[in-house]
């Protein structure tokens, strides 16, 4: 990535300056040979894919890396067939032409003094590595309680049978050893700091030889590359874990699928838009409906947990995408996936009955009832889209006028009136510390339905409660990771006083200590809460 820098990639998301990381870089290299930054600059371009965002483009080159061995090599040992398609064109930037031509990546190495730097830049992405681990840890917690499931990292084969010895000869005639043999599968998060600000993608086909005896297939491995953000970036880890989750689930109930296979392949055939390969794997066809059904179902209970402003509309709209695309499923497995939030059984109980409930008629008429939606969230993504990071000063205004009027109301505890207000900041910007800060408080103070209904069991009432105190502290600690660590200290401060006081009440008094102790450790702050976080930890928030 130091090399497609220094080639001429300068894209930048929304138009942003370029993140510390990239404009360090081109300090340090900026003596670089004239040159080899021409070779460099000349191999970039000249494999510019048309039609394809730059940053999309530029991160084949990480992906590229991760077949590559060490340096100085950067040697390619796979073969040729495991290599992706959109990667081999950019082989030369490793393997060079000979002895002749030595390649680029190994000549920045020599020349420009990486091994040296390298330090340097791994230390800044062990930084963001550290950052992601509790996000992580909750995406993973938060995806397996979806599908009430466990992840499969092992998954066993059948033994193979392996002769040796010459046969014909009695007395060293052909002898068989059984060699037992299973698929290993993982999940690989890699942050990379020179990448552009909030950027991630993810790879399944990076197929690394693990052993001779063992091929290796798409999907055992899940690759999510990450660049730097001020706030974790969790929406393409979840991707790659709900497909992670799904895939040895789809291989076992196959041949269920296949029963299905004439009418799947006739319900994509009849999309003139869906892309080859879903017309030819009924698998990818499951998968792909299945997977985008489930990431649009956890965004919208997300969302429905004051975790940003992902609509219905929103989710038609990204299943429609899906549709269209071949995975024509899609829609009825969305539908299909409430029912399995609401009955609470493993996905793999619920599979068969979601296949079996298809209603192929229906699902070719989808695009008539998706037409309008997807023209209205289209024509608002789009206007969105104009404005960009530099929101219209007239908006800012709006948005800081409705922050200080959910204040006020907050303050009188009119917090059923400061909700809606809420809401439309955080639809308009998600990731607004003083509108997460707000919303902690609301969901804080207002009693869930459950809570509030005399009719209810006294159990669910606990539970609720527990749930609702769950997305308060959620949502506190976003405020904390989105807040600035210069002008929101006070925020950051009560956050984690409140968070403190939420633990107390439900009895976990060393989590709580260890809140009030973070809020302790940011000092006196004007408008802050040191001397309540001192309070919480002498004794437990309530007691008397």
């Amino acid at each position: 990535m130091a090399a497609v820098n220094m080639a001429g990639f300068d894209y930048e998301s929304a138009g942003q300056p370029l993140s510390p990381a990239r404009a360090e870089l081109r300090k340090d290299l900026s003596s670089l040979d004239p040159k080899l930054r021409e070779e460099l600059r000349t191999f970039y371009n000249s494999h510019r894919r048309a039609g394809i965002d730059e940053a999309s483009d530029a991160l084949r080159y990480a992906a590229l890396s991760l077949l590559m061995t060490p340096p100085p090599l950067f040697s390619i040992n796979v073969k040729d067939d495991s290599i992706p398609e959109d990667l081999k064109p950019l082989l030369p930037f490793t393997r060079g032409g000979g002895s002749e031509s030595p390649a680029l990546i190994g000549q920045l190495y020599s020349k420009a003094g990486l091994r040296q730097l390298a330090q340097k830049y791994l230390g800044v992405a062990d930084v963001y590595a550290a950052a992601y681990r509790q996000p992580v840890g909750e995406a993973i917690f938060e995806t397996l309680d979806y599908f009430h499931t466990n992840a499969e990292t092992i998954i066993n084969m059948r033994p193979l049978v392996i002769s040796t010895g010459e046969p014909g000869h009695k007395a060293a005639g052909p002898k068989q050893r059984i060699v037992e043999r299973n698929r290993t599968r993982q999940v690989f998060i890699i942050m990379d700091p020179l990448a552009p600000i909030g950027t991630a993608t993810v790879r399944d086909d990076i197929l690394n030889q693990k052993d001779d005896l063992l091929s290796r297939r798409i999907g055992d491995d899940y690759i999510v590359l990450v660049g730097p953000s001020n706030t974790p970036n969790t929406e393409a880890i979840r991707r790659a874990l709900i497909r992670f989750v799904i895939d040895p689930l789809l291989e076992r109930h196959l041949k269920t699928s296949l029963a299905y296979k004439d009418q799947i392949t006739k319900l994509t055939g009849s999309i003139a838009s869906a892309q080859g390969p879903f017309g030819a794997s009924v698998y990818l066809v499951m998968r792909e409906s299945l997977a985008q059904a489930a990431e649009a179902r956890m965004k919208r209970i997300e969302a429905n947990h004051g975790g940003g402003s992902y609509s219905e509309d929103d989710a038609t709209y990204d299943l429609a995408q899906a549709y269209l695309r071949g995975a024509s499923l899609v829609f009825h497995f969305y539908e299909s996936l409430i029912g399995l939030e609401k009955v609470g059984i493993s996905i793999e109980d619920f599979f068969d009955q979601m296949l079996a409930t298809s209603n192929f008629e229906r699902e070719s008429k989808r695009a008539a009832d998706f037409e309008s939606t997807v023209a209205k969230v289209s024509a608002i993504r789009s206007a969105a889209a104009k404005t960009g990071s530099e929101r219209a000063p007239n908006a800012e205004a709006a948005i800081t006028r409705k922050i200080i009027q959910s204040d006020d109301l907050i303050r009188q505890r009119k917090f059923s009136d400061a909700r809606p207000i809420l809401d439309d900041i955080l639809r308009a910007d998600p990731r607004n510390a003083r509108a997460l800060y707000g919303m902690a408080q609301v969901i804080n103070q207002i009693p869930s339905a459950a809570e509030s209904d005399p009719k209810a069991e006294e159990n669910d009432k606990i539970e609720a409660q527990h749930d609702r105190l769950e997305r308060a502290i959620k949502l506190y600690r976003r405020a904390i990771e989105s807040a600035s660590s210069e002008s929101e200290r006070w925020m950051i401060q009560w956050s984690h006083v409140f968070i403190g006081r939420i633990l107390d009440f439900q009895e976990f008094r060393i989590d709580a200590i260890a809140e009030y102790e973070k809020a302790i450790a940011l000092g006196e702050v004007q408008g802050g809460a040191y001397k309540e976080a001192i309070e919480g930890k002498q004794k437990p928030f309530g007691q008397k």
